[in-house]
């Protein structure tokens, strides 16, 4: 087309921490109704804010992670707006001093190649509570347990072009914040926000065009689908000679449709909080801070395909989050190759943890144990089928047994009698004349179907490879 789509995101990260953001109440989620308030969340006359360390210790550590400079010094606002979920009629927020300003990523897209997009400003606020319109037939519902949770919001430079660049910018965003621990990332259960702003213009044009903000999107691919509609939206009306209105929209699941008009900083009042003296930051705390981050995922990355040799679809994979690519480390100690970890941890052990609904920091099975299951199949003791299908299952239901015991128990263990293998081929072979005779025309494609045939004629007692090797020699 001959419009160019232009976009920023305002990505939202709900922290782990102990406290709230401003009050000593609990974090937590998917517990009961407003059972974790306090006088301070809900606003009470004669309540004052006290800040949370750990929520600025968060804050700076994501800040550092995407190259921004932090703040020497920085204070709170007051963003004054009603909505029922803000009981105290106003959020603390950063407005004129953020914490962070001038950060960026680099991404990965499918096709290898890589776009920086520049981080405007990290800004640490408190979250709002949660209007439930589905659990009443009449009312809209409030729970405040979410309101006063510390927030930081990632406003990006409107570096951001296409659909494919603005996924793959969350996703880098939930692998940061999972690698260095602040929050799960979880967008289903609100712990990572996204809101988008796009507009279009003409090819080649400088000046952007109207900007219209798109709300409620609750996943990666709910962001992609978003902006495509939105972009065909835009596009049509100007083609059509009419203007893109400056409003606030959401995306319904299908289309995107209006909420309101596009509120403007002046429409906040803001004013610097008066409640909270300015925070100052000494560059000696700052530098242990950034001694203290991990290896980020974006570095592993390079670092699975350049010095590991795995493909970049499996690096991805083993980089979503911090435990699992730990895991998998814990692995290549316990000696197991790194590309037959990889195969593992995004095979058996992913599969695993989807169907059982986990995160990897629950997956009972040691990765000691995992690497003796990993042996036996690897030493040929027992076939990978049966590894990964039968002894697999068996030992996550048992983490302290031993894979040996399990697959004595289960009768796994391969037949180590050469002269039996060699019976089991001779018979399969004599069984099976015609197709010998077509083999060694040329359809080597049957090395498969005999190899299955001695497999079962075995009871699983024949190694598979092994069988495939001497298969191959007599029919030759």
């Amino acid at each position: 087309m001959a419009y160019e789509m232009v976009v920023g995101l305002e990505v939202h990260v709900q922290l782990q921490t102990q406290a709230k953001v401003f009050a000593p109440e609990a974090v937590t989620f998917g517990e009961r109704p407003n059972a974790f308030v306090s006088w301070v969340s809900l606003g009470y006359p004669g309540t004052l804010p006290v800040l949370n360390k750990a929520c600025i210790e968060a804050a700076a550590r994501l800040g550092l992670a995407l190259e921004c400079e932090i703040a020497s010094e920085f204070f709170f606002s007051r963003k004054n707006y009603f909505y029922p979920d803000l009981p105290k009629g106003y959020q603390i927020t950063q407005e004129a001093a953020p914490i962070a300003r001038r950060g960026q990523v680099f991404l990965r897209l499918a096709d290898g190649s890589r776009h920086r997009v520049g981080i405007e400003r990290i800004q640490l606020e408190e979250d709002t509570g949660k209007s439930l319109h589905d659990q009443d037939p009449f009312d809209t519902l409030l729970d405040y347990n979410r309101a006063g949770i510390g927030l930081v919001e990632i406003v990006s430079e409107p570096d951001i072009r296409t659909p494919q660049q603005a996924m793959a910018y969350l996703a880098h965003i939930r692998r940061v914040v999972r690698f260095l621990g602040i929050s799960d990332g979880n967008m289903e259960e609100g712990s990572l926000r996204c809101d988008a702003n796009i507009s279009v213009r003409r090819w080649g044009e400088e000046r952007f065009g109207t900007r219209v903000e798109i709300k409620n999107l609750n996943s990666i691919s709910a962001l992609g689908k978003a902006l495509d509609y939105e972009y065909r939206r835009q596009v049509a009306l100007l083609e059509a000679g009419q203007a893109v209105q400056r409003e606030t929209r959401t995306w319904d699941g299908t289309q995107t449709v209006p909420l309101r008009e596009k509120e403007t900083a002046d429409d906040y009042r803001y004013f610097p909080e008066p409640d909270l003296p300015p925070v100052r930051l000494s560059e000696e705390w700052l530098e242990r801070l950034r001694r203290s981050l991990p290896e980020l995922p974006d570095r592993l990355f390079d670092r699975l395909i350049g010095e590991y040799g795995l493909s970049a679809d499996d690096a991805l994979l083993l980089t979503e989050d911090r435990p699992y690519a730990e895991y998998f480390q814990a692995l290549l100690r316990e000696g197991v190759s790194p590309k037959v970890a990889a195969s593992w941890m995004n095979g058996p052990v992913r599969a695993y943890l989807n169907e059982a609904a986990i995160p990897m920091e629950a997956f009972p099975l040691p990765a000691s144990s995992l690497a003796k299951l990993i042996r036996l199949a690897e030493s040929r003791q027992v076939s990978l089928t049966a590894a990964r299908e039968t002894l697999f299952p068996h030992l996550v239901q048992n983490p302290t047994a031993e894979p040996a015991d399990i697959a004595q128990r289960l009768d796994l263990f391969l037949s180590q009698d050469e002269n039996q293998l060699e019976a089991w081929i001779a018979d399969v072979l004599a069984e099976h004349p015609d197709k010998v005779e077509t083999y060694r025309k040329g359809k080597v494609g049957l090395l498969g179907f005999f190899v299955g045939q001695v497999v079962r004629r075995s009871g699983g007692k024949a190694d598979p490879k092994e069988v495939q090797r001497r298969l191959a020699e007599k029919l030759a």
